[in-house]
């Protein structure tokens, strides 16, 4: 399977085609899997035809429960963005600003 990845740095997304052709118009669905991944599936077979990722360069991307894990792991490498599992927390910066009252 030759995937391929395109990514948006305006909105920090990044889609996934994973080979195969989607039609407009065709017979497929999104589902969103959770508040930064989307689905495209078809719906002849159920196979997968676009995954989306949002919040991409930020947060990094979710791999562990998808379907394609491994190949996507790999493309993403290859491209030099960060992959991590469900365990590894979200890095925040956190700001403390000293109360101009306080003085």
């Amino acid at each position: 399977m030759t995937m391929q990845l395109t990514y948006d740095t305006q909105v920090d997304a990044a889609s996934v085609m994973t080979g195969r052709l989607i039609v407009p118009g065709g017979n497929h669905h999104k589902e969103q899997i959770d508040e930064d991944r989307l689905i495209r599936y078809s719906d002849d077979d159920g196979s997968v035809l676009e995954y989306e990722f949002l919040n991409f360069w930020r947060f990094g991307v979710r791999l562990d429960d998808l379907e394609h894990r491994a190949e996507l792991a790999d493309l993403f490498k290859e491209a030099g963005f960060q992959v991590r599992s469900w365990s590894d927390p979200i890095s925040t910066k956190v700001i403390h600003r000293r109360s101009r009252a306080a003085g």
